[in-house]
């Protein structure tokens, strides 16, 4: 057992031990991952939950959080760190895999969508992304629960296996170790308040201050069956454009959930402002047959 991996495991989290863990994750030396790297052309989508009334109307507001606003951690940024977060589909899904990053990234993004108590409508705006420029990533895609969800995460998994034997064997079981208890961090479910993603962000935050882009990991919200990337914020700026953005009312009655298109505009420059505009008649169902599929007899 690694010793600097058996102190992080053994913390009280609920303490905000962050220098220790910043000091720890310094202490772990090297050791062999996987890296994601994102090609130009590659497209990942953004949801954002609109107030009542809200409606965006330029890149800024669809990209991630400013540094003024960031003041809590989660899965992958930290206060001192905002990240871009955004759904992401492989390229080779298998027949029947999860194929919409809409769903990943509306899950990650909506209470109401996640809660299952939770009734009600929202709008959100979904941004697509397109990659102009290669984005290195580290995966942490090595959590056990998840290589079943996924022929993705399985190919991901099994490849780093192979790559390790050829380490010398204590970098190996070392390299092992760590990377099986990141993905436990990056995977948890029950998150009882910030202190819980205090691990994965400050790995995070460390790896981008080390020269990557960012992180590459399964989502939890999709029981691994989807993924998700966080992309620091310079990296977003050189190395990413917004080319389409739409508004979308979820509807949620029980465990039926229906997404009307509302509004789309594609963008050819994203420096200067855009406008949405209302949706084919075809593309658009309207809230009165919305609601009445929702209500009729089960």
């Amino acid at each position: 057992m690694d010793p600097i991996v058996t102190k992080l495991r053994d913390l009280n989290l609920k303490t905000y031990p962050e220098n220790i863990i910043r000091n720890l994750i310094g202490q772990l030396g090297k050791f062999g991952a996987v890296e994601m790297i994102l090609h130009p052309g590659k497209t990942i989508i953004r949801a954002r939950p609109n107030e009542v009334g809200q409606h965006f109307t330029n890149r800024n507001e669809l990209s991630y959080k400013p540094q003024k606003f960031n003041t809590s951690y989660q899965r992958a940024s930290t206060p001192y760190l905002s990240m871009f977060y955004a759904g992401s589909i492989p390229e080779d899904l298998q027949p029947d895999e999860l194929d919409n990053a809409r769903i990943i990234s509306t899950l990650e993004a909506s209470n109401l969508l996640r809660d299952k108590d939770q009734e009600g409508e929202q709008t959100i705006t979904f941004s697509k992304w397109e990659v102009t420029k290669d984005i290195p990533l580290i995966a942490i895609c090595h959590h056990k629960d998840f290589t079943t969800k996924s022929s993705h995460t399985k190919e991901l998994y099994d490849a780093y296996q192979t790559w390790v034997k050829d380490l010398p064997a204590e970098l190996m079981e070392k390299s092992i170790e760590i990377t099986t208890f990141l993905a436990s961090e990056f995977a948890k479910k029950e998150i009882r308040g910030g202190f819980d993603y205090l691990i994965s962000s400050i790995f995070s935050e460390i790896t981008v201050s080390k020269g990557k882009a960012g992180i590459y990991y399964p989502s939890v919200r999709t029981d691994g069956m989807g993924f998700n990337v966080a992309i620091a914020p310079d990296i977003v700026d050189s190395s990413l454009k917004l080319v389409v953005a739409g508004e979308c009312t979820m509807y949620k009655k029980g465990e039926h959930t229906i997404v009307d298109n509302e509004t789309i505009c594609t963008i050819h420059d994203d420096s200067i402002p855009f406008i949405m505009y209302p949706v084919a008649a075809e593309n658009h169902i309207g809230r009165e047959e919305v609601l009445q599929e929702l209500n009729k007899p089960k």
